[in-house]
């Protein structure tokens, strides 16, 4: 399979991604009503959080597929900017959402993709990082977990609105309620996981990271 074929599997499939979360340790459950106290902690932990970054692993499961798809680089969330993210394995490439349009950017051909994803909150994991200050006016609580062995504490999501997300694990460190993890499910049997390493919170980002002004040579594709 050529390169670009590749490319062009992990956006599309980028496009309902979800974070992992290892279970290595015997877990203690919860009752998961909208009030329970780790959901409060949560939302509470990321009210004034208006700016995000890490690196990350993404691992994706595609029924049918023997072979996983694996990546690595940089994400950027920033409230009112958008998100991005910066592919630096096993190519370099890049990727926007902003304004619900998911911006696919080629520099090798000059090419850049729009994709209108629209306006639900979790087929698109990264708009799960954007309401995790208000969780449950887009989500039910279905299960929440706490890992001793791994200092890790778990929720289990149902996304409100009909959409391609069928389950959403978000993984959190126990102690400061730091991402570590997603795991979006969908109805169609995919499976896509993330790890996050070196969290940043409410750390300054520049503007230009989000930016969707390209030049004018590059071909725009909706």
């Amino acid at each position: 399979m050529n390169s670009n074929n590749i490319i062009m599997r992990l956006f599309i499939y980028f496009l309902i991604l979800p974070f992992l979360f290892l279970l290595g340790f015997a877990q203690t459950s919860y009752a998961a009503p909208a009030s329970n106290p780790i959901i409060k902690k949560i939302e509470n932990r990321y009210k004034n959080v208006h700016s995000m970054s890490a690196y990350f692993y993404q691992k994706e499961i595609i029924p049918g597929y023997s072979q996983n798809m694996v990546f690595k680089g940089y994400f950027y969330y920033k409230h009112g900017k958008g998100m991005t993210w910066f592919y630096e394995y096993p190519f370099h490439k890049k990727q926007i959402f902003k304004n619900n349009e998911l911006y696919i950017v080629n520099n090798q051909i000059k090419k850049v993709t729009i994709i209108n994803m629209g306006k639900k909150k979790g087929g698109f994991p990264p708009n799960v990082v954007e309401v995790l200050g208000n969780l449950t006016k887009y989500f039910k609580v279905e299960a929440v977990s706490a890992n001793s062995g791994s200092g890790t504490v778990t929720i289990e999501l149902k996304p409100l609105a009909i959409q391609r997300a069928k389950r959403i694990y978000m993984g959190f460190n126990e102690k400061d309620f730091k991402v570590e993890s997603l795991k979006i499910i969908t109805y169609q049997g995919q499976i896509i996981m993330f790890l996050y390493k070196d969290v940043k919170l409410n750390e300054y980002i520049k503007d230009s990271v989000f930016s969707i002004h390209f030049p004018l040579d590059y071909e725009i594709m909706k």
